[in-house]
């Protein structure tokens, strides 16, 4: 660099500033945003133009969306789209691992064993609740998250435990 000559200097000084004022001048133009959306709008109108392709495929898939929501509802409002509530005996039933509805007893059955009403109820949706395999899954997972969470909270209260002490240890020398 001592050796460089004076237009040489003069020369990579001018080249720094132009250099520079690109740099501005794109980073004025990236930050035009609303420029930039009205450009990529236009660009992709005229995309759509020459291959409506995408814009089709979007609207069937809007289309299927919107229809599978309508066929939801319409089965949500029937009394055979509710898995919790069955018929006494049907297809779906029979796969059931814990059972159909015309498994369990009949009310004049539970009548008669002293059990019914609301508890009854109750207690048969425990029990229902019991046989889940799915439920008893959840119920698992939870046990060992909360056996972590002890363990966490232990480790964490000794740790400070510690640090408290070291802080002593170290006031006091």
């Amino acid at each position: 660099m001592a050796k460089d000559s004076l237009p040489e200097l003069e020369l990579a000084n001018v080249r720094t500033r132009e250099r520079m004022t690109d740099t501005v001048t794109e980073l004025k133009r990236r930050a035009d945003v609303p420029a930039r959306t009205r450009l990529a709008i236009a660009k992709t109108r005229q995309r759509w133009h020459r291959d409506p392709t995408p814009l089709v495929a979007l609207g069937v898939t809007a289309a299927a969306g919107i229809a599978s929501i309508v066929v939801g509802v319409a089965i949500r409002n029937r009394p055979a789209g509710h898995l919790a509530e069955p018929p006494a005996s049907s297809a779906f039933t029979a796969l059931l691992p814990f059972g159909g509805r015309g498994d369990t007893p009949s009310a004049k059955e539970r009548a008669q064993s002293g059990r019914k009403g609301r508890k009854a109820r109750a207690k048969a949706a425990e029990e229902a609740l019991e046989r889940d395999p799915v439920h008893q899954a959840r119920v698992k997972q939870q046990v060992g998250i909360s056996a972590v969470q002890r363990r966490a909270d232990k480790n964490r209260k000794q740790a400070v435990k510690r640090s408290k002490q070291a802080a002593k240890r170290a006031k006091a020398v």
